[in-house]
């Protein structure tokens, strides 16, 4: 579904991401993984428009090349980013900002929020809140309702479990869970690795701006470099 060839992209003239090239097949859930700083955001904001690559390099959805098109034409193709941090808009309330992830597709909105309600029971006693208010794992949620509100092919999500309790962190891992036995392609950049690993089929090793390992979750959580780096093993 989603093919990144030798792609470059950074900042100013110096590039953070060196030719990565990566592949997402259609219904699979890929991590990226690497410590802070290996280029893994960079590459998020790439995807999603956000961010143009300094040269050369493809970003194709089911054959389509994306490298040049904007955030909007992205999003519209199907490709969503939910991005780090969250980035709710705060004084609206959570009703507002579910319903703004319906902009390009507005026909059945109001029954699709009732669907996001029910993937995420918290949202509706909150409904009429603002979104500001809402503690971080029900912003996280929310941000995640936004974006399945615009029909996403493929849902690229950035550090979801960053600054949250245990607790909120396996409930949202489980709603990501569900998404993926429904058939949703994920690409996620997490922290947690072994969380990201246990969710994704394959995943990718990112550092400095490299891709340096892939395989199968089994085969980079079973290696033994790999799992001291980026899942805290001794």
């Amino acid at each position: 579904m989603l093919g990144v060839g030798q792609l470059v992209a950074g900042y100013g003239a110096e590039p953070v991401l060196h030719g990565i090239s990566l592949a997402v097949r259609r219904g699979e859930a890929v991590a990226l993984l690497g410590a802070n700083g290996a280029g893994k955001s960079t590459l998020m904001r790439a995807l999603s428009g956000l961010h143009r690559p300094l040269s050369g390099g493809g970003i194709h959805l089911e054959g389509e090349d994306l490298s040049q098109a904007g955030t909007e034409a992205i999003v519209a193709r199907g490709m969503v980013l939910v991005p780090e941090g969250r980035q709710v808009f705060p004084e609206l309330s959570v009703l507002d900002n579910i319903r703004l992830g319906a902009f390009l597709h507005p026909e059945g909105r109001e029954a699709r929020v009732e669907e996001m309600l029910q993937r995420f029971p918290r949202l509706r006693e909150r409904l009429h809140q603002r979104a500001g208010l809402l503690s971080g794992g029900e912003q996280q949620m929310l941000a995640i309702a936004r974006a399945l509100m615009s029909r996403p092919r493929i849902l690229l999500l950035d550090e979801p479990s960053l600054g949250l309790a245990p607790k909120v962190i396996e409930e949202l891992f489980a709603s990501l869970d569900r998404l993926r036995s429904e058939g949703m392609t994920l690409l996620l950049v997490d922290q947690m690795a072994g969380l990201a690993l246990a969710l994704a089929d394959r995943a990718y090793v990112m550092e400095s701006g490299h891709i340096v390992a892939q395989g199968s979750s089994a085969e980079i959580a079973a290696d033994a470099s790999l799992a001291k780096a980026y899942l805290g093993a001794h």
